[in-house]
C-alpha cells in the first residue's frame, strides 16, 4: 500500500427519514433508508514522521478539534498506539452542513486510509462500530450503497437493491445545523409516518412511480418552518422534476427526474431560475461508500 493513498468520499442522501422514539439521552430513534450518490470530496492521505495535520480550502470546514477527519485519526491512533503522523488534503465537492453527511464520509475515509496505510486489518464491520463513536452518519458512509439505519441511524443493514436513481441536487446557500432541526422536531405532531416496507419493495422491484411515491422526510417540516428559503426551493424544484425532497435536516433538496439528460436539462433549467449562489448539479445513486482513486 504505500505512504499514500487517495481516495473518493461519497455523499448520502435520504430517500425516507422517519423518527419513532426518543432515548433517555435525547437521542431520536430513527428509521432511515440511505443512499450513496456520485457526487464526492477528494482526499489524499500521507504518513509522515508525526502530527495529525489536515489542509483544506474550503472555508466553512474547521481544521481545529471539530474536525471529524481528526477525530477519526485521533480514534484509532489512540486505540492502536500508532507511531508517526498523517498528512490529509481534502479536496470538498459536498456541500458543508447540507444534510449530505460531507463531514462524516470524510471520517469514514479516514478509517480507511489509517486500516490500509497501518495494516490495522479491521473488517468492514469493525470500522463501522469504531465509526458509530464519531457521528450517526459516519458508519453508513464506509460502505454506502443502499441501507437501512435505525437505532439513532448507527445500526445498519443492507438492502439488496441497486436503483438507478437520476438526480439534480440543489444545495441553497445556507449552513443548517441537524442538531438545531431534532431539537425542535415533536414526535407528538407527527399525524402519518413514512411506509418504510412501501419503499424498500419499491425499490427491490425498481418501480420508479412507486418510489417517488413513497420517498419521505419527516425533518421537511421542521426546517422548512425555520427556513422559509427552504420550502421556496423546494417548491420551484417540484415543478421542473418529478418529485422533490429535502436530504437529511437540509437544506439541500433532490429533484428526481426520470433519466439523465432530463436531470441535466432540468439543471440548466433551474439555473435560470435560481440564486446564483447556489449549487445545482446532477447526481446518480451508486452501489458504494468509499472508493480508491
Amino acid at each position: 500500500m504505500g505512504d499514500k493513498i487517495r481516495l473518493k468520499a461519497y455523499a448520502k442522501i435520504n430517500l425516507l427519514l422517519d423518527v419513532v422514539g426518543k432515548y433517555e439521552n435525547n437521542y431520536h430513534k430513527v428509521k432511515m433508508v440511505m443512499q450513496t450518490i456520485d457526487l464526492y470530496d477528494k482526499l489524499i492521505f500521507s504518513k509522515t514522521e508525526q502530527n495529525i495535520n489536515i489542509s483544506c480550502k474550503h472555508p466553512g470546514v474547521p481544521l481545529g478539534k471539530k474536525n471529524l477527519i481528526l477525530q477519526a485519526a485521533d480514534l484509532l491512533f489512540s486505540e492502536f498506539e500508532l507511531e508517526g503522523g498523517l498528512d490529509v488534503k481534502v479536496k470538498k465537492n459536498i456541500p458543508v452542513a447540507a444534510g449530505m453527511a460531507g463531514g462524516s464520509t470524510d471520517a469514514a475515509a479516514t478509517l480507511v486510509a489509517i486500516n490500509k496505510l497501518w495494516g490495522l486489518g479491521l473488517s468492514t464491520s469493525e470500522l463501522e462500530s469504531r465509526a458509530a463513536n464519531l457521528g450517526a452518519d459516519v458508519p453508513f458512509c464506509i460502505a454506502g450503497g443502499t441501507q437501512l439505519a435505525t437505532g439513532t441511524g448507527t445500526e445498519l443493514e443492507k438492502i439488496d437493491v441497486q436503483p438507478n436513481l437520476n438526480l439534480v441536487v440543489i444545495n441553497p446557500a445556507l449552513e443548517v445545523s441537524t442538531a438545531e432541526i431534532y431539537s425542535c422536531f415533536s414526535l407528538s405532531e407527527i399525524e402519518q409516518h413514512p411506509n418504510l416496507d412501501k419503499l424498500i419493495l419499491a425499490l427491490k422491484n425498481n418501480d420508479y412511480k412507486f418510489i417517488l411515491s413513497n420517498l419521505a422526510n419527516l425533518l421537511e417540516l421542521v426546517t422548512m418552518n425555520r427556513y422559509p428559503k427552504i420550502r421556496e426551493v423546494k417548491d420551484i424544484v417540484a415543478e421542473n422534476t418529478d418529485k422533490a425532497l429535502m436530504s437529511g435536516s437540509g437544506p439541500t433538496i433532490l429533484g428526481f427526474t426520470n433519466s439523465r439528460q432530463e436531470a441535466k436539462q432540468t439543471v440548466s433549467e433551474l439555473k435560470q431560475k435560481l440564486n446564483s449562489n447556489y449549487k445545482i448539479m446532477t447526481a446518480n445513486s451508486i452501489d458504494s461508500g468509499i472508493d480508491l482513486i
